[in-house]
């Protein structure tokens, strides 16, 4: 008897140790806070909706338009991967200040216009007869994208969890787009198939619709608008009696802007959505050509985009229990590894296009999850919306190369080989991207090195 005490007392302090304020045994515990339900599960909910529907209908979607298009309208694919641009440089300006209108106005309303802005131009998408109407609707677009898919959830995670958890839920908040996928990518194709790409479009607005009564209904900005004054995963008092609220700690944004730590996530959130907007692009249109299969190839798609299921909820939870710094480093290497395999698949040889699938589990969960979490780990709380829509950004950027890039180098190879050379150069690019996740693990090693005593000067210390 006096050892189940014993034992029980030891599994009471392991999960205050973790930062559930207040215990197994009290009124506290991972799923209640001052005796209530913690809200922050709701709200986990919403984030994990805005992946799940608003992250999978503007990346995974937007592919399966391309052929259709292309063909309809008489232009190459270069001339299409422009509608990308178009909305991803307008993302990018947005991305300035989308985090300040997140900061005044109330999360839900945010959210709403955004997703409403985003549904609209779809509407007006499937009434377009040119390439430059694509263009003009792809750039109002980018504003409303730019505050409707990654922000939500990452401003969503950080205020209601604390740095204890926040790993874990913000993985469990980005799995979304790994569900979603398995789910949005067919509905979408089949609709197309069936009744073209006009339908096509109109079916995503239906689709984003659906986030908007979630979050007029369900978001809400802080804790202390339900009434709770601790959250999930914060410092108990043994452990920090005199710990400030987490959400208060860290520096600003423009303070962060003059340390080479910044730059260096920075680059690092541009240089991988280099290659994982090409990878979205490009991997079906790929393995058409490799497996022959259409079928084959979409399903290869979405078995490598459903092990993000796993995968999100895997690299948060290593970051909380290895620390960020280090899965920063080991994720992209992950993903190094998933482009190596896509080259070496040209070769015929069927055990590259499997062994990539696994791979993709962390590398493919890198951009959703890492970037946002070092931000946090790096320059803390205090003004945390404004960094991650400016990493937000940093993706933009690399999601405007990529696809670039790599239709480019498909439409030169074209022009001067003909057909049958399209899959050595894609081939080329893939490896090209592989060094380029090599480079980014070592930016994300530097990021939370250099900078150490600059930023402890402006009054924040990262955790070890």
């Amino acid at each position: 008897m006096l050892l189940f005490f014993k034992k029980k007392n030891s599994f009471v302090k392991s999960w205050k140790s973790f930062g559930f304020s207040g215990g197994f045994v009290k009124t506290n515990n991972i799923f209640k806070v001052d005796g209530r339900f913690y809200y922050g599960w709701i709200m986990l909910i919403c984030g994990f909706l805005s992946m799940f529907i608003c992250y999978v209908i503007k990346v995974n979607c937007s592919p399966l338009f391309i052929t259709p298009i292309c063909k309809e309208f008489g232009i190459n694919r270069t001339m299409y991967a422009q509608v990308n641009t178009c909305l991803t440089v307008a993302m990018m300006i947005s991305s300035l200040f989308i985090g300040k209108v997140y900061k005044k106005i109330p999360v839900k309303f945010a959210l709403t216009g955004c997703v409403a802005i985003a549904a609209l131009c779809y509407v007006g998408m499937s009434f377009s007869h040119n390439i430059v109407q694509l263009y003009i609707l792809a750039i109002i677009q980018g504003i409303g994208w730019s505050g409707a898919t990654n922000l939500p959830v990452t401003i969503m995670v950080s205020s209601w969890f604390g740095p204890k958890i926040k790993g874990t839920a913000m993985s469990i908040g980005m799995l979304g787009s790994g569900a979603g996928a398995l789910v949005w990518i067919r509905v979408i194709e089949k609709v197309i198939e069936a009744h073209g790409w006009r339908t096509g479009y109109l079916a995503m607005a239906g689709c984003l619709a659906i986030m908007i009564p979630v979050a007029l209904i369900f978001v809400v900005s802080m804790p202390i608008d339900k009434g709770f004054e601790t959250r999930v995963g914060d410092p108990t008092p043994e452990e920090n009696a005199n710990a400030v609220p987490a959400q208060k700690q860290g520096i600003t944004g423009g303070q962060a802007l003059k340390t080479a730590r910044w730059w260096c996530q920075w680059f690092a959130g541009m240089i991988t959505m280099i290659g994982a907007s090409a990878f979205s692009y490009e991997f079906k249109n790929y393995f058409n050509i490799v497996l022959g299969d259409k079928a084959k190839a979409t399903a290869l798609y979405a078995g490598a985009l459903g092990t993000l299921i796993l995968g999100k909820f895997l690299l948060g939870a290593l970051s909380d229990v290895l620390k960020i710094k280090r899965t920063a480093v080991i994720a992209p290497l992950f993903y190094c590894g998933v482009f190596l395999c896509m080259a070496f698949s040209s070769t015929g040889n069927a055990l590259f296009p499997k062994l990539l699938v696994p791979l993709y589990m962390l590398g493919g969960a890198l951009p959703s999850v890492i970037p946002f979490l070092i931000t946090a780990h790096n320059f803390g709380d205090k003004e945390y919306g404004v960094m991650s829509g400016w990493m937000n950004m940093a993706g933009n950027v690399g999601q405007i190369l990529g696809p670039t890039i790599v239709s480019i180098i498909l439409d030169m190879s074209k022009s001067i080989y003909g057909e049958g050379q399209q899959v050595l150069a894609y081939a080329l690019f893939w490896k090209l991207a592989a060094i380029l996740m090599v480079v980014v693990a070592v930016l994300y090693m530097l990021s939370s090195r250099v900078s150490k005593k600059q930023i402890q000067a402006m009054g924040y210390t990262p955790a070890e």
